[in-house]
């Protein structure tokens, strides 16, 4: 089957990873992502985006700043505006290629203004989740109500012929939020984008808690360098990497701050620490659990969204209220101070992810769906 992937960019290496799981599954897949180029442009030779000064954008720009204030870039593609310009530059990919079918990321947009062809949606999040979100100091506002936006989004989900859910909480809130009936609806899950080779299984392990997320804020960092502290108090020896995208420039001892790693020294990473720490504010799903739980890290996050139906309680690691230095502390002591504990809980993660997760599981269960709903050729039907 022919089948077009519209996406809106890379989404932590989900739209590579599910496009080459569903080719590998035997689609021919064809991408086209309507907002690139929307906000930035590359030109030749020059190693950064670059504002890309059309009318359209300008006015996207202004639409984002009227609706949003200072945080018009986080919010830039949510606005009335933007919805529909996307919608358009989507319905002339999907013009242009012709597929048998659609199958796109979230729903910043429309599959075109008037959707053509059978389309089916892939999301790890929904407008309803983000709008119910607390305050939060040091990141964005929470999604502000749009009733018109969330009309657009509605009627998306409405015109699906299916869709496909990341996790068990997103589908919860398509079903309560959106009254979307329950049998459009399945839940594929997603995977790991760092794994492990053999050689990494079995590694010694430092007394080490690894911290991986691009916005150190909204992933917790703050309140996981308090905690490390108090760690510290009883682990003097504990060591914290963070994997971000900055960090503070004074760090405590013992902490090290390595930027963004490849997925090589990422893996190194992950095979050899104690515990993963993620006292995320915000997750949309956490691909680096299911990466930390393939490589038998036992897990510490916070218990929010999708976060306790991939870390049950207990069993791959432990979850603890966002935002509370004392109660993640404890939790990583937990695991620093009970080596067998803390073992017990990786190979129970590895075994979930094993058992549960996957890109090709992914791509496999949308297939499913996909294959049935394929639209007859443009030969069969001129006969």
């Amino acid at each position: 089957m022919r089948l077009l992937y519209l996406d809106y960019g890379p989404q932590s290496g989900v739209t590579a990873s599910i496009t080459a799981a569903l080719a590998a599954g035997g689609a021919e897949v064809l991408r086209a992502s309507p907002p690139e180029g929307f906000l930035y442009q590359l030109r030749p030779g020059l190693p950064l985006p670059i504002p890309n000064l059309r009318p359209a954008v300008i006015r996207g720009v202004a639409e984002a700043f009227l609706a949003h204030g200072r945080s018009w870039k986080t919010y830039y593609l949510h606005t009335r505006y933007a919805f529909d310009r996307l919608s358009a530059r989507a319905g002339e990919s999907i013009r242009r290629v012709r597929p048998d079918a659609v199958l796109q990321a979230g729903v910043l947009f429309s599959p075109g203004l008037r959707p053509e062809v059978p389309y089916h949606l892939y999301l790890d999040h929904t407008w309803a989740i983000a709008e119910r979100y607390a305050p939060a100091p040091g990141i964005p506002p929470p999604a502000p109500p749009d009733p018109a936006w969330r009309a657009r989004e509605q009627a998306v989900y409405g015109g699906a012929a299916a869709i496909f859910t990341m996790s068990e909480a997103v589908r919860a809130s398509l079903l309560d939020d959106y009254r979307v009936e329950p049998g459009r609806v399945v839940v594929v899950g997603a995977g790991p984008n760092v794994e492990p080779a053999p050689a990494d299984l079995g590694l010694a392990r430092e007394p080490a808690i690894l911290f991986v997320g691009k916005t150190f804020v909204a992933k917790g960092g703050p309140t996981l360098l308090d905690a490390f502290d108090l760690v510290r108090r009883d682990h003097p020896s504990a060591r914290l990497h963070l994997v971000t995208s900055s960090a503070p420039a004074a760090l405590p001892p013992g902490a090290t701050f390595h930027g963004l790693l490849g997925k090589e020294r990422l893996a190194r990473l992950y095979a050899t620490s104690a515990v993963l720490a993620l006292p995320t504010l915000r997750e949309a799903f956490g691909l680096v659990l299911l990466e930390a739980m393939a490589f038998a890290l036992p897990v510490v996050a916070s218990r929010i969204e999708a976060i306790p139906e991939i870390v049950p309680e207990g069993e791959a690691g432990l979850l603890v209220p966002p935002g509370d230095p004392a109660a993640l502390a404890r939790a990583i002591s937990a695991l620093l101070g009970d080596p067998d504990r803390a073992r017990r809980m990786g190979d129970a993660g590895r075994a979930r992810v094993l058992a549960r997760y996957g890109w090709a599981r992914a791509a496999a269960k949308m297939l499913e769906v996909l294959r049935p709903a394929r639209s007859p050729s443009p030969d069969s039907r001129a006969g």
